[in-house]
Parts: C-alpha cells; structure tokens; sequence
C-alpha cells in the first residue's frame, strides 16, 4: 500500500478529487474516514457513485480507517485519503495512522467559522486541531488542484 495524498476537503469525494487528483496521482483506491458518511446509506452510494471508474472506493469511520490504514489492508494499491476537518486527521493519528503531509483543500465558510484561506474556514476547535498538527510536525500544504502551486498552510495558522 501506497499513500499517494491525504486531504482535507469538505465535499469529499467530488469532481477535483475524481478528476484531477486521482488521474495526476494514479491512485487506485480512495479511503473516505468520516464517521457521518459511514453511517448514512445516501452518503455512502452518493460517494461510490462519483468516485471514478477503475478506482475503488471505501468509507469507513475514522477509527476504523486508522485500523485498516495503519495495519496495511489496501495491499497493492495507491490509496488516496479524505477526511472532512482536522479534528479527523488527529483521530486517524490517534488510532496509530502515520502520516507526515497533508493537502488542506476546501473547508466551508458557515457560521461560527472563521475564514482562513480563501477556500478554508474553522471552527475554534478546527483552528486548535490545525494548530497541534502544526506542531506535530505535519506538513500542511494548501492546494485544490494539483497543478496549482502550493501553499504553506502551517505559516498561514501560525499567524493567527
């Protein structure tokens, strides 16, 4: 098992995902940890429906995504994953998942949020999990497509 990129987007699984990151990447598998969409049938076939075809798709709570990710169980695959907030990144963490960069993608702006980026708003607790992540060493880069250039998302939180 490979892992070609985490993310942080919202949306999920959705057209830049399908279409750009996937394709750029050549990943085979995309590993959807979020507690919600793993519970909520809809969801769940609305994410199988636009994941791509020739690429596989799972949802899985975050604590279970953790077990499956950190124990190998995508064997020969090239795994994108997506988590919807930071507070998810941490449990992945938390449930032995290792990982040293992250792509910070699109994060709503809605009420109670504070915007960030142009495309990432947060909650206090969001801003905190971004923060200890921060300090956890994580890379945090945002960037929505692959062929646009990076930014280092970490420096913009530091200066909040």
């Amino acid at each position: 098992m490979k892992i070609v990129l985490v993310r942080v987007d919202d949306r999920l699984i959705h057209g830049e995902v399908a279409v750009g990151w996937t394709r750029t990447l050549g990943a085979t598998h995309i590993v959807v940890a979020n507690d919600q969409a793993s519970t909520d049938a809809t969801q769940k076939m609305l994410l199988k429906m636009a994941t791509p075809v020739g690429v596989k798709s799972t949802v899985l709570t975050v604590a279970d995504a953790a077990l499956q990710l950190s124990a190998g169980k995508f064997r020969n695959e090239k795994v994108l994953v997506l988590v919807r907030d930071p507070q998810s990144l941490l449990g992945l963490m938390e449930g032995g998942f290792k990982l040293d960069q992250v792509n910070v993608a699109n994060v709503r702006m809605a009420e109670g949020r504070q915007r960030i980026t142009k495309q990432v708003a947060a909650t206090p607790e969001e801003l905190q999990a971004w923060k200890e992540l921060d300090r956890m060493g994580i890379k945090l880069e945002a960037r929505l497509l692959p062929g646009n250039s990076p930014t280092d998302f970490g420096q913009i939180i530091r200066a909040l």
